[in-house]
Formats: structure tokens, C-alpha cells, sequence
């Protein structure tokens, strides 16, 4: 469902480790199957913007840099400066459409139970590990 480009781009945002405790990455907490879901249930307006996110990010974030789009042809060090320049944009529909890249890359991140462990989050109470210990 997603292309080669839209993946590059939110493993840039959201790469494996990243950080010395978190070592997943956003492919790695089921990113995949939580997409198909997102495009089941999300509102229409959440899901449009999602697209429009990635395609900004991958072929406006690199002029902010100076540097000629895709994203996906610059090596990580200038994808993440090229995200963290949308980011830091002067421009308020970039910046927004970054954070709604995050807000939803993270819906599925926060969720996975790997990374709430590591980050330290109680267990929910619906959570089938939770039961297994009683």
C-alpha cells in the first residue's frame, strides 16, 4: 500500500534505533496492518491530510534545504534536515503538515506494546498480557 518513497520517508521520521532503548523503528511495530486500519476508520479529512503530509514531505521538505526533490534520492543526514526544515518552516501549513505526519506515525508507534513497555506505560487493562499473569 505504500510506496517505496512514502516508506523512506516515514522510516526517516521514525528509523530504528534511533534511541538507545527505543530500538524499534516504525516498521517494526506493525506500521503495515496499522494503515490498513487507519484507512478503514480514520475520518476522511485525517486520512487525506496523511497523504498530503507524505507527498509534501517528500517533494516540498527538500527545497526548503535547497536541494532538488524526492526526498528519497538525499542520504539520511539531509532527509532529516530536510524534515526537521519543514518542522521549523516559517511557513504554517508545512509545519502542520509535518506534525500531522508525526501525530499519526505515532497513533500506531504509542500503540504497539513494545514501546510502551520500554517507555514505561502501565499495561492497559484490555492488554491480553496483563491477564495472563493473574
Amino acid at each position: 500500500m505504500l510506496s517505496r518513497r512514502s516508506r523512506l520517508v516515514l522510516d526517516t521520521l521514525l528509523p530504528a534505533q534511533a534511541h538507545a532503548t527505543l530500538l524499534y523503528g516504525i516498521f517494526d511495530t506493525g506500521f503495515d496492518k496499522f494503515l490498513l486500519d487507519f484507512q478503514s476508520t480514520a475520518s476522511p479529512a485525517l486520512r487525506r491530510g496523511f497523504w498530503a503530509a507524505l507527498f509534501a514531505a517528500t517533494w516540498i521538505a527538500p527545497l526548503l534545504i535547497f536541494r532538488l526533490p524526492p526526498l528519497t534520492r538525499l542520504d539520511r543526514p539531509t532527509r532529516e534536515r530536510a524534515l526537521r526544515a519543514m518542522e521549523t518552516s516559517r511557513v504554517y501549513f508545512l509545519r502542520q503538515m509535518l506534525l500531522l505526519l508525526k501525530t499519526t506515525v505515532c497513533f500506531c508507534y504509542g500503540a504497539d506494546p513494545g514501546v510502551r513497555d520500554v517507555v514505561g506505560y502501565p499495561r492497559q487493562h484490555d492488554d491480553p498480557r496483563q491477564k495472563a499473569k493473574e
